[in-house]
Order: structure tokens, then C-alpha cells, then sequence
């Protein structure tokens, strides 16, 4: 069943903006589809590190120190104490409100309708002015110098034109349109709108032969619909972008906002003890010994509650128990140590209620793997295979 992300952010925020959800869920992206990724974990130094530089930083534009980010998303985090797991739609909406900055998810109002309506504001502003053009001159023309002498008859009034005027204002009207469309383009993308190629000079200062002008409504009729067939294919390819950004946004998340799947740097006891930790999305609990002992520690059972979920939940998974010893001391000896240990924790993780038929013990490469470090060389590793 479907996340209601919503229903989340509006614990925090009853009157949240469901578009403003909407855009940090599509800008979430495949990040949302997988649990581990679609929260936020407050103690993991690495995944606030990744929400300060990716989310406030690249997707907000914020410009405050490390740490003045670093104490916004603790504040959030503290808002959101009473959950274990942290929404991650609702930590980035409750950033972006507190800096506000919630418009960044809004959708911009509809660029087309505006450029529309312009479009035919336009038209009525070209037609006025096409038709005033057009309209027939109420003085006759001057005579030649050369026929002075001679008086020109009297020639009757041209007949009205108005036929003419209103398609051709229409067609204007048309180009019109389809140029306030390319405009508004221009200003949404930051590119140059195309511009109009025709020259239109020749239907105003042309008064003198009416019948030489009427191939013009048809070339200005062509050029008004090759306009608005532009303007059409404009829209769906401002349809097209409308989906841009969440293929964009999802592919950075895809590529920041997914965690690592592993988790912060454990602290290796002195002794004996029980540490769990986070591999490759896989859980991995790694019990720690005495010098020369093999007990295992008293909070083990306890310990084993993620390999157990994980295994229900993953049928078909198996254990690997892999002992471990320090460099130091006989390694005959050793290697009997490390054997006990492992079997040892064998034996805790059965009685813990996980199968035996579960659990392989696997011998490692290096059994002194410790790095110089002879407390993190006693050990033995409890791995999903």
C-alpha cells in the first residue's frame, strides 16, 4: 500500500501544502520506494552530512555556515524526537518551511494561460491597428509635377475594404499570439524568442494599388496559422518540461540522496561486548572477547533482534559466524581460540531462537584482521549471507 506522506507532515503541520508535499515527494523520487532509504537517521553523522549538502544546500540554495544547517536539521530532528524513524518527506518539508522556502516544490502558475491571454490582448490591439491601416485615404492623391497644368478628374471613392480588413486583422491577430506564446518561452527558459520574419511595411505605405495587395491577407492568413500551429507545439513541450524537473529531481536523489547503507563507526570495546552495525543494507553484530577467553558477552540474545527481523523477513537468508583473534601470542593457539569463539556464538545465536540449519561458520581469509588493533582482533562477526 502506498505511503500517505501527507499524513505524516501534517502531524507536525495540520494546515501543511499538499502541492508543496507533492513537489518534495517527486523530487524524493525512487529514494521513497525503499524504507531504509525514505528515512532520515538524526545520529548518523553521514546522512545529516548528505541533507546539509544535497537538500539545503544544492536543492534550497542556502548560503549559512555548516553549522548554523547542521543546527537547523538537529531542530527538526528534535521536533521529531517522538518517532524512531524520521519521514524524510516530512524532515525536508519541516527544513524548507522553517527556512521558508516550501514555494521551491510549488508548481509556477500556468505560464501557457497567461501567454494566451496576452496573445489575445494582443490580437485586438492588431487588429486596431491594422485596421486604421488599412483604412482608404479621404484625400486624393497629388498629381505628378510633370502634369501640373492638367486638372486629374475627379475620381469616386474607393470602395470600403472592410472585407478585407477583418481577415487580415485576424491573421495579425494570430501571429500576434503565437509571438506573446514565444515570448513567454523565452522567459520560462531563458532562450531568445524566434522572431517574426515577414515584413509587414509594404501593407501600410501600399495605398496607391488596392488590387496589388490581395495576396497579402493570404500570406498573413498562412503566416497566423503556421504561428498557432507553433504555439500548439509549444505547449506540449512545456507539457513535456512540466515532468522535467521530477526526472531530474529523481535522479538526484537516486545518485545523492540514497544512503550508503552503512553506518557510522562503531566504538570496539576494551573487553568483552556486543556491537551492531549496518553493512551494505545487511545487519552485522560482532561480539568481542577477553584475552584468551571465549564467554560470550550477557547482552547477546538481546542483540540478535535484527538478524532475527531480517531473516523473517528475507526467507531464504542464512548466518556466517567468522572468528577472529589478535597477533599476538602462539597462533596454533590462536586458531583454537578463534574456533571456540565462533562456536561459541554459534551456540548463543540458537539459543537466541535462530536455526541452526541457519548458520554456517565460515572461516576468514585473514583471522587476524585487526588492523593493529588487538581489542577489534578478538572478535567474531556475525554476517547475512
Amino acid at each position: 500500500m502506498a505511503e500517505d506522506w501527507a499524513a505524516n507532515v501534517k502531524k507536525y503541520v495540520p494546515d501543511a501544502d499538499d502541492g508543496a508535499i507533492a513537489g518534495i515527494v517527486r523530487y524524493c523520487g525512487i529514494a521513497l520506494q525503499k524504507r531504509d532509504s525514505s528515512l532520515v537517521s538524526m545520529g548518523d553523522p553521514a546522512e545529516t552530512s548528505r541533507v546539509r549538502e544535497n537538500f539545503l544546500k544544492k536543492k534550497l540554495g542556502l548560503t549559512q555556515s555548516d553549522a548554523d544547517l547542521d543546527a537547523s536539521i538537529a531542530e527538526v530532528g528534535q521536533r521529531m524526537k517522538g518517532e524512531n524513524f524520521k519521514n524524510r518527506v516530512t524532515v525536508y518539508y519541516l527544513l524548507a518551511e522553517k527556512h521558508g522556502l516550501l514555494g521551491t516544490f510549488l508548481k509556477p502558475a500556468a505560464t501557457k494561460g497567461a501567454a494566451v491571454a496576452g496573445g489575445a490582448a494582443a490580437v485586438g490591439g492588431a487588429a486596431a491597428v491594422l485596421g486604421a491601416a488599412m483604412e482608404p485615404s479621404s484625400a486624393p492623391a497629388a498629381a505628378p509635377a510633370a502634369m501640373a497644368p492638367v486638372p486629374p478628374p475627379v475620381a469616386p471613392a474607393p470602395a470600403p475594404v472592410t472585407p478585407k480588413v477583418a481577415p487580415l486583422a485576424a491573421a495579425t491577430g494570430a501571429a500576434a499570439l503565437g509571438s506573446a506564446a514565444l515570448a513567454a518561452d523565452a522567459r520560462e527558459t531563458d532562450r531568445p524568442a524566434t522572431p517574426t520574419t515577414y515584413d509587414r511595411e509594404p501593407l501600410v505605405t501600399d495605398t496607391a494599388d488596392s488590387g496589388g495587395r490581395g495576396w497579402l491577407p493570404w500570406l498573413l492568413l498562412g503566416a497566423g496559422i503556421l504561428a498557432l500551429i507553433l504555439l500548439l507545439s509549444r505547449c506540449g513541450h512545456h507539457d513535456a518540461d512540466d515532468v522535467a524537473p521530477m526526472a531530474t529531481d529523481t535522479a538526484a536523489a537516486s545518485a545523492m540522496e540514497t544512503p550508503t547503507g552503512t553506518s557510522a563507526p562503531v566504538v570496539v570495546p576494551t573487553g568483552a561486548g556486543i556491537t551492531s552495525e549496518t553493512r551494505a543494507g545487511k545487519p552485522v553484530l560482532v561480539t568481542y572477547f577477553d584475552t584468551g577467553k571465549a564467554a560470550v558477552a550477557p547482552a547477546f540474545a538481546e542483540a540478535t533482534a535484527p538478524l532475527k527481523d531480517y531473516l523473517k523477513a528475507n526467507a531464504g537468508s542464512s548466518l556466517a559466524v567468522s572468528g577472529f583473534t589478535d597477533a599476538t601470542g602462539n597462533a596454533a593457539a590462536n586458531a583454537v581460540l578463534s574456533k571456540n569463539r565462533a562456536a561459541a556464538v554459534k551456540a548463543a545465536l540458537v539459543a537466541a531462537g535462530i536455526p541452526e540449519a541457519a548458520i554456517a561458520m565460515v572461516k576468514p581469509a585473514d583471522t587476524t584482521g585487526a588492523s593493529g588493533n588487538n581489542a577489534n582482533g578478538r572478535r567474531v562477526e556475525v554476517t547475512v549471507k
